[in-house]
């Protein structure tokens, strides 16, 4: 009888041997992630009212008040970009990375921009209704969220 090596894994095979990260371990990164993304509110919300907290006056004027909203809905458009720069460098989020979890495609092998791209603009669609498309993952055998289904990605835990 032949010793099998892993080379003669097929990539299904090779993704289980790491195991699907649980809903547990997904929620503390998301907890973290949203940590993070309020610290970078307050850079964003400090940033827009350095004006008034120099100028020492309570009153914007028009030029300044422009300049806030500027800086302010700065922030929408930052957040996914942030999420997408990140799993598609190395697979994790800051809260992944704490967490030691990482997105992969379904053959193990790290996601692609589209991809990524895909999971960061279907994440909302998915998160935003009370978080229903998180009710998958315990129900799931590869541990997968809604967004993770149509992005054709998995979350494994990192040795």
């Amino acid at each position: 009888m032949a010793a099998t090596g892993q080379a003669d894994r097929s990539p299904s095979e090779h993704v289980a041997l790491l195991p699907y990260a649980g809903f547990q371990l997904r929620g503390v990164a998301l907890i973290l992630d949203l940590i993070v993304m309020g610290s970078f509110f307050l850079l964003f919300f400090t940033v827009a009212f350095l004006p008034v907290a120099i100028g020492g006056d309570s009153q914007l004027s028009g030029s300044e008040e422009q300049w806030v909203w500027v800086v302010l809905l700065s922030y929408i458009p930052f957040v996914p970009l942030f999420f997408f720069v990140l799993w598609a460098w190395r697979g994790q989020s800051v809260g992944m990375m704490a967490v030691r979890i990482e997105v992969t495609d379904r053959d193990g092998e790290p996601i692609s921009l589209v991809r990524s791209l895909l999971r960061t603009l279907v994440w909302p669609l998915s998160m935003f209704p009370l978080g229903i498309g998180a009710s998958t993952v315990p129900f799931d055998d590869e541990r997968r969220a809604l967004h993770d289904m149509l992005a054709g990605t998995v979350v494994l835990e990192l040795p």
